[in-house]
């Protein structure tokens, strides 16, 4: 089995999935300059009945954030956030439509600012919609600092994308925005509580926005509540622990003070680490789209894993649903549960384990709430298009296309710019 690396935290690898599905040359450039022109929206599961204890709402917003609008429609309709359902989380720096449910009685829509808020319609529902329950998404995304010729190459790229899938990495988002999730969830999942303070709370660990720079001097000098006071409004978990060891709290003590919300979000890059290092094998030895003999496959229409000697499909069944892209392979998501492979599958796994510096019996037995399942390798890509140009803005490239729930869009943009071009802070380009 995996052991963790006794290294120090910051010398574990780079979680992201750093190898493209193309030779193609990439065409680098930036995305999300402007708000207009990354374009986000959600495709509905299901259509509200007309009745029903749900308001469902269909709102579009620019420039505002997931917990922003949330906190909006809880004081509009005065009810607990509880009461506010939603299928995904959008982003903030985007124009984005989706719909959302609040258990209430009320049919008036309240009026938020236009500029940045439009409630496009309202239904009501029997059922609060629930995290996950979305077709996919579509988006629209202009690159910008790009030549408008190279279009032609940003093509071939989708269409490669829309022939042989997607690579399903986790991207940057899901490491935080050090990129140091998986670091600090190795840390839990081995104890090493003074280790995962200096790489949380420290200026020497991952690379950190300049901002923070004074509030980690005065944590490693144990200047603990000049560290609170020089913090900003985001280290608000952060302060937590900080205010335990300014108690003179032990490190192992201070750790526990760590809100569970936090915890689950670094076991999961842990888990999300592993996956992608397992995708990268998986791609540099060209069988990402292919069932080896122990592979798990996934059917992705039903949105489930499903053993190969499953009696329903033969192998020539198989091998048609695979090429039909009706089914694809998948990676761990390890947790207690998880569903194993069959040996050779088994030892790739553990190879990718061992290579992300994961101690995968930790994550098995100690992960909490990590039940373990398995993720598809790749996912379509459909209904994409593309055009190009320059406006007043200078030149473009337009990407346009469609991906299913849980999939990325910058991992899109990774195999069309580059996996470097999509790393919007500055601080984390490598």
């Amino acid at each position: 089995m995996t052991e963790l690396r006794p290294v120090k935290l910051e010398d574990l690898p780079d979680p992201r999935l750093l190898v493209r599905s193309t030779n193609d040359e990439s065409l680098g450039g930036r995305f999300r300059v402007h708000n207009d022109e990354f374009l986000v929206e959600e495709i509905s599961l299901f259509e509200p009945s007309g009745e029903g204890e749900h308001l469902y709402v269909r709102i579009q917003k620019n420039g505002v954030s997931h917990r922003d609008m949330v906190g909006r429609l809880v004081r509009a309709f005065d009810v607990p956030e509880s009461a506010i359902g939603y299928a995904g989380m959008k982003d903030r720096r985007a124009i984005t439509q989706q719909t959302f449910s609040i258990h209430t009685d009320k049919n008036d829509i309240p009026k938020f600012d236009e500029e940045k808020i439009s409630v496009l319609w309202a239904d009501r529902h029997q059922h609060k919609i629930r995290r996950g329950q979305l077709q996919g998404n579509r988006f629209s995304i202009r690159i910008r600092e790009v030549d408008p010729l190279a279009a032609p190459r940003a093509w071939k790229i989708l269409q490669h994308l829309e022939q042989h899938g997607l690579p399903n990495a986790y991207m940057s988002q899901r490491f935080g925005y050090r990129l140091n999730n998986h670091r600090l969830g190795a840390a839990w999942l081995s104890g090493r509580w003074l280790d995962l303070l200096d790489e949380w709370l420290g200026p020497d660990g991952s690379p950190a926005p300049p901002s923070e720079s004074q509030a980690r001097a005065d944590y490693a000098a144990g200047r603990f509540q000049q560290a609170i006071a020089a913090s900003g409004r985001e280290w608000w978990a952060e302060r937590r622990a900080l205010e335990a060891l300014a108690e003179g709290a032990s490190p192992a003590r201070a750790c526990s003070e760590v809100p569970s919300v936090i915890r689950q979000l670094w076991l999961d890059s842990v888990q999300a680490t592993i996956f992608n290092h397992t995708l990268a094998a998986r791609l540099q030895a060209g069988n990402m789209s292919q069932l080896l003999e122990g592979d798990i496959p996934w059917d992705h229409g039903r949105g489930r894993w499903f053993r190969q000697d499953d009696q329903e499909r033969s192998a020539p069944m198989l091998a048609e649903d695979l090429a039909a892209f009706r089914i694809s392979a998948t990676g761990p998501l390890h947790g207690r549960r998880m569903p194993a492979p069959g040996s050779e599958v088994q030892e790739i796994e553990q190879e990718a384990a061992r290579s992300a510096g994961m101690d995968v019996k930790l994550l098995d037995s100690d992960g909490g709430s990590r039940r373990g399942s398995r993720r598809p390798l790749r996912v379509p890509v459909s209904n994409s298009g593309m055009d190009s140009g320059t406006d007043e803005r200078g030149g473009y490239v337009r990407l346009i296309f469609e991906l299913p729930r849980g999939a990325y869009a910058t991992g899109v943009l990774s195999e069309v710019m580059g996996s470097n071009a999509v790393e919007e802070r500055g601080w984390l380009r490598s």
